[in-house]
């Protein structure tokens, strides 16, 4: 049997272990509750930042989690940087108590990051759709996996989703309308019908192309959309800064909005802000 068989035979296995122990869509507090801060965030800034960083996954060798994982995790921790990071479903399947471990001590609101749901199958170049281009059921099963995992291996809650390495369809507007837990999306399903919760569009990209950080082009564009936004996102790959100069890029861009007067923000934290303001 081929090591992928094996792979879905286990996760099949494990859905149905599973199933009934996934984060009820009203369980825990509200996100009012949980982040009750966001009125002396707002009077610290006007214009906020969420920083989206994606592909979460376990380290090798010993690692916990990819050395550049840590290094940026590090980084953002010691300037108290709140951020957002997309952990990928599949890397909970195995047990793996320091993996859990290190994600829980850094999840807002104790630490500085919130974990979100970044979808369950981890794409190889060989793939050939994104797994939220498929059919309503295969996308119901990634969602309902990463959910699952998250609930019941470190009892976090995921309210907010982006697609990894994948578009989307009406499948997803449809799937998404079924899970009120998720209250917020990066950027998709760009036009949707079904799904009544926020979908974050204002995104700022300082990777270019997708990968390499470049602060002069993010820059040119930070200065031309910021004129008509109040909120943005920023969106990296940090397991792909393999070289000093995109990292150092990485290091001018949070520097420079950090002169800004810009306020980094969790994802609830921003959906909270423009609750109170109207906007939602």
């Amino acid at each position: 049997m081929k090591k992928s068989l094996l792979l879905t035979v286990s996760c099949l296995i494990l859905a149905s272990f599973l199933q009934g122990r996934e984060a009820p869509a009203d369980a825990g507090m509200s996100p009012e509750e949980k982040w009750a801060n966001t009125e002396a965030i707002e009077q610290q800034s006007q214009k906020f930042c969420v920083l989206k960083l994606d592909d979460v996954v376990t380290g090798t060798n010993g690692q916990v989690v990819p050395e550049r994982w840590q290094r940026v995790a590090d980084f953002l921790e010691r300037k108290k940087i709140k951020s957002s990071m997309g952990v990928i479903g599949i890397s909970l399947v195995d047990d793996n108590p320091a993996y859990f471990q290190w994600i829980v001590e850094r999840s807002a609101p104790c630490g500085y990051v919130e974990f979100w749901n970044h979808g369950f199958h981890n794409r190889s170049a060989n793939d050939p759709d994104g797994e939220f281009e498929r059919s309503f059921e295969e996308q119901m099963y990634s969602f309902r996996m990463t959910d699952s995992l998250a609930y019941s291996k470190m009892g976090l809650q995921f309210p907010v989703w982006g697609p990894h390495w994948s578009a989307s369809n009406e499948d997803t507007d449809r799937a998404l309308a079924q899970l009120p837990q998720i209250r917020m999306t990066f950027g998709y399903p760009p036009n949707a019908v079904h799904y009544r919760g926020f979908v974050f569009r204002n995104r700022i990209d300082f990777e270019h192309p997708t990968h390499n950080p470049d602060f002069e082009a993010f820059k040119k564009t930070y200065l031309e959309k910021t004129r008509e936004w109040d909120y943005f996102f920023l969106q990296g790959h940090p397991n792909s800064w393999d070289t000093d100069t995109r990292w150092e890029n990485f290091i001018k861009v949070i520097e420079y909005l950090e002169k800004e007067g810009v306020q980094f923000v969790t994802p609830t934290e921003l959906y909270v802000i423009l609750k109170r303001k109207g906007l939602l």
